[in-house]
Parts: structure tokens; C-alpha cells; sequence
């Protein structure tokens, strides 16, 4: 949909004397993230997905205490991960995706449980399975978490380990975990079935709405509200043939009122940043596709802190990995910065809370059901406060482990955790720094201009043409690129007024793919206005 930066205003004119937050606040803040909303919001946002990767997680566990094989309950909990994604996606898209982490998360499980008593294999391997997530993450646009499970797969599996000639049972029963899985996910069609597509039409309009009220730079940013409204459309096209129609007419009046919250002088697509550096041509070779630069980035990241966790004689090198990948994930430098913080304050609260767990001598039943909430708790808070997520999934993940091998002494999976995330955190954070620095800023510029091109071209082409085409190709383009230059430490220095254009190309010309997609003549006719391309030529 159509970028809304021209509707910003200064900030208001009432002048107040400015709450200046207490150091412990402050410091409370920079180490686990800002103050958490209200419950209704934490479950709004996370509280389907909570209780069903809760009950996912804790069944397989269940029956393998139950059988007498807790390694291999342990490897289907791993396995029932899979829980965790997909659920705002409507349910057609959701049996895809979900079915595809399904089998990778399979997969990861075998390779961490042959490569357990390798470290140096192990910590390859690990490097392997991050790069291999973060594409196919990016390629399949799986959302969050992205290649974390995966990774939190491979190590869990990794501890447990296994002889080859038992891998067999071990990867049936990860699969098992990662079919319940499946089945949780898509169990609430069965009453539900519109359930994605009407959550998503409703935060658009709260969305959209926050914006046409709120006063200045009060409101939601920008290009958030017009991601909602894109989401909504989005989620309604994935239906088919069992389209909603009531949905869809509450979508066309939403988008309606979102184009009349728009000041009508502003020019949409805004000229290229002036004494930019020139356009780097696109090259037709597969290592320039915008997702190479930081799959590998994060993948070499998770193998020189695996690597030198091993150097150091520690035994469980998966961890600094997986720690190596999660303060890569950041939107942004700062974002970068904070999850490092944020994962280390952390760690550190999570490391104590498991190993007061784990030294109180809990029944197994009840070490079962604190993973469940635990996993519960994960989901409420990771959306909202970073820090507290990762003070929850550490004890998660080290008694989901003791569990499955409840010999090993629990000072021994706690007391290294401390140094394998301050590895995983340094060394992600230097490979972060150094590696593929501006890979995706310095594609930026020819790729925004080429967008911006196709957008104009199928404005002034009929719908359903081969214009529209090239634009949807275009635009997907562009929305992987900007990933990338958004998530590295040091863009250059127009990568900012370069985002800034793109956001306006991407908001417009999804806009007018919806809307002709969805034959809405009038809404087609305004975004074509706003990309200034005339009318259509017949």
C-alpha cells in the first residue's frame, strides 16, 4: 500500500516538561528491552501460538517417560518446534509451510544427534545448518523465528546424540514430533477457518485507524501501517476459492480510508537522494542475490563461535552457535546491538533460573510440564520484550535436554552456558562487523530504481498484463534487498534516503497489484494517480 512518511508532522506544540526514566529504569530497560504491555496484548500476539507449541512440546515427552524412552520423547519434542511457526498465515499457505519446517527441523534433529560427539564436525555442521535456514528462511518467507529453530533443533539433538544404527527410531520419533506439530497448527480450520485472514483485516484497521487519529508522530510509523494493510491482502489472496466477501468489502473500506489519511500533495515515489553514489548494475549471477550476503554471514558466524567454543574445551559448542545467529537476527544496527545485550542479561537470569530447576530434584512429570509453560511463556514475550524470552527458552531448552538424559549432572549443561554465549555473542558480533559490510546497500540504489520503473510501467499498462508481472517480480526483489541493507552495522550513507524511496515504490506498487487482483477499479485508479503515471493506456 501507499507510504504515508508525507503525512508526518512535527511533534505536537503543547509543551511538557519530559519524564526523565531512574537509572535502575534505564538500565533495566538497555538490558532486557522495554516495559511488557498487557496480558490481552501478549496473547494476542502470541497466546494461540503459545498454547499450541505447549502442548506439542509436552506430549512427545509425556509418552516417552511414559514407554521408558525419554531420548527419544525428547527428540519428538524437538521435532514438535515446529509449532511455532506459521500461524499468521492462512491455513492453505500454513499446511505448506508448516509441513516444510516440519521436514527440516526432522532433518536438523538427525544431523545434530550423528555429529554429538564430534565437536569440530558438529561445529561445521552448525555453520551448514544456519546458512541453510537463513536462505531457505528468506527464499519461502518462513517469518519468525527463522533459522533460530533450527538451530535450537540441531544442538538440542546434538546433546541427546546417537549411535548410527539407532537413527532410525531417533528420526521417526523427530518426525512424529514435527507431524503433532502440524496438526496443531491447523487444527482450529476445523471451526475457524477464515480465523488468519480476519486477525489480520483487523490489525489493519487498528493499524490504519491509530494512524488517521493519532495526532504527529503520535501514531504508528508509516511504513508499519502500510505492512498491516499489504499482510491483510496478502492473507485474503492465500484463501482461493473460498473467499470471504464480507472480509474482503471491511479490506476495500479499510484501504479506502487509509488513502484519504494521506496529505494529497505529496509526491509517493520520491525522487533519488541527491549526490548518491550511482546505481551498481544487477548481475544475473547467483551470488549476487540479496540473500547470499547474509546466509553466509551468519552462517560463518555460527562456525568460528563453534569452532573456538571447541578451541576452548567447552562441550557443548552448539550453544555460542546458535547464540552466534540469534544477535545477527537484528532489523537493524541498533536492533543488532540491543539483541546482544539483551541475549547476554538473558542468558545469564536463564542460566540461574535452570539451574535452580534442575538442582531441586523436580519429578519428572513436573519437569515436563514447567517445559510447557516455559515454551508458553517463550511465545507470549518474544514479540514484545527479547531479553525475558531468552531468560525463559535457556531453562526451556536445558531441562528439555535433562530430561531426555537425565544422568548427566545439571551443574555440567548450566555452568558452560555463561561462556558459550559471551563466544557467541563477541564472535557473531566481529563476523557481523566485518563480513559482506554493505552488501545489500550497495545493490540498493539500481534496485529500488528498477522497481521504481516497473511501478510506472504498470500503471500505465491494463491489468493483468505482462507489466503487472514484471512489477510483482521487481517488488520482491526489492523487499529482499532492503532486508539486507536494514540489517547491517555500517550501511552506507544514503542507504537511509534509499530505504526511504523503496518503502514508497514497495507501499504503491503492492497496492496496485491488490487492488487490480482484486478488480477494485477505484482504488486502482487513485494508486495510479499517486504513482503519477496517467491513466492507463488501453
Amino acid at each position: 500500500m501507499t507510504s504515508i512518511r508525507g503525512a508526518e508532522q512535527p511533534a505536537a506544540t503543547m509543551v511538557a516538561v519530559p519524564h526523565v526514566p531512574l537509572p535502575v529504569g534505564r538500565m533495566r530497560a538497555s538490558l532486557l528491552g522495554p516495559p511488557l504491555p498487557a496480558f490481552a496484548t501478549l496473547w494476542q500476539t502470541g497466546g494461540r501460538r503459545g498454547v499450541t507449541a505447549g502442548i506439542c512440546v509436552v506430549l512427545p515427552l509425556v509418552a516417552g517417560h511414559l514407554v521408558g524412552q525419554p531420548v527419544l520423547g525428547t527428540a519428538a519434542s524437538l521435532g514438535a518446534l515446529t509449532a511455532i511457526y506459521g500461524h499468521a498465515l492462512p491455513y492453505r499457505r500454513r499446511a505448506v509451510v508448516v509441513a516444510g519446517v516440519g521436514a527440516a527441523l526432522a532433518v536438523a534433529a538427525g544431523l545434530g544427534a550423528l555429529a554429538g560427539g564430534h565437536p569440530v564436525v558438529l561445529s561445521l555442521g552448525a555453520g551448514a545448518v544456519a546458512t541453510a535456514a537463513t536462505a531457505a528462511s528468506g527464499v519461502w518467507r518462513i517469518g519468525p523465528p527463522g533459522p533460530l529453530g533450527a538451530m535450537l533443533v540441531y544442538g538440542g539433538a546434538s546433546a541427546l546424540g546417537t549411535a548410527p544404527a539407532d537413527l532410525g527410531p531417533f528420526l521417526l520419533a523427530a518426525v512424529g514430533g514435527a507431524a503433532l506439530a502440524w496438526c496443531g497448527c491447523m487444527l482450529p480450520w476445523l471451526w475457524d477457518p477464515t480465523g488468519p485472514e480476519r486477525r489480520a483485516v483487523r490489525a489493519a484497521g487498528r493499524a490504519v485507524e491509530r494512524a488517521a487519529t493519532a495526532a504527529g508522530s503520535a501514531g504508528p510509523r508509516p511504513g508499519a501501517v502500510a505492512h498491516a494493510v499489504r499482510t491483510a491482502d496478502a492473507a485474503i489472496g492465500w484463501t482461493g476459492a473460498r473467499r470471504d466477501s464480507a472480509l474482503e468489502a471491511e479490506l476495500r473500506e479499510i484501504e479506502q480510508r487509509f488513502l484519504r489519511a494521506l496529505p494529497s500533495g505529496v509526491t509517493e515515489i520520491a525522487p533519488s537522494p541527491a549526490g548518491s553514489a550511482p546505481a551498481v548494475p544487477l548481475e544475473p549471477h547467483w551470488w549476487d542475490h540479496p540473500l547470499v550476503a547474509p546466509s553466509l554471514r551468519i552462517g560463518v558466524g555460527a562456525t568460528v563461535a563453534a569452532l573456538t567454543a571447541t578451541a576452548l574445551g567447552l562441550q557443548n559448542p552448539y550453544w555460542a552457535a546458535t547464540t552466534a545467529v540469534a544477535v545477527q537476527l537484528g532489523t537493524d544496527a541498533r536492533h543488532t546491538r540491543d539483541r546482544a545485550v539483551n541475549r547476554a542479561a538473558g542468558t545469564v537470569l536463564g542460566v540461574l533460573l535452570a539451574w535452580l530447576i534442575i538442582s531441586a530434584g523436580l519429578p519428572v512429570g513436573a519437569e515436563i510440564a514447567l517445559v510447557g509453560l516455559l515454551q508458553f511463556a517463550v511465545e507470549l514475550l518474544v514479540a514484545h520484550q527479547y531479553g525475558l524470552a531468552v531468560a525463559v527458552i535457556t531453562p526451556m531448552v536445558l531441562v528439555q535436554v535433562h530430561i531426555g538424559v537425565p544422568g548427566r549432572p545439571g551443574s555440567t549443561l548450566v555452568a558452560e552456558r555463561l561462556a558459550e554465549t559471551l563466544v557467541g555473542i563477541v564472535l557473531g558480533v566481529l563476523v557481523g562487523l566485518c563480513l559482506f559490510v554493505r552488501a545489500g546497500s550497495r545493490r540498493l540504489p539500481a534496485t529500488v530504481d528498477r522497481a521504481a520503473a516497473a511501478a510506472v510501467a504498470a500503471a500505465r499498462s491494463p491489468g493483468g498484463t505482462e507489466a503487472d508481472g514484471r512489477l510483482r517480480q521487481a517488488l520482491e526483489a526489492l523487499g529482499e534487498v532492503m532486508t539486507a541493507a536494514r540489517t547491517e552495522l555500517f550501511p552506507s550513507p544514503a542507504a537511509t534516503a534509499w530505504l526511504g524511496r523503496g518503502r514508497s515504490v514497495a507501499d504503491l506498487g503492492w497496492g496496485l497489484l491488490g487492488a487490480r487482483a482484486r478488480g477494485d477499479d477505484a482504488l486502482a485508479a487513485a494508486l495510479t494517480s499517486r504513482i503519477g503515471a496517467g491513466p492507463p493506456s488501453s
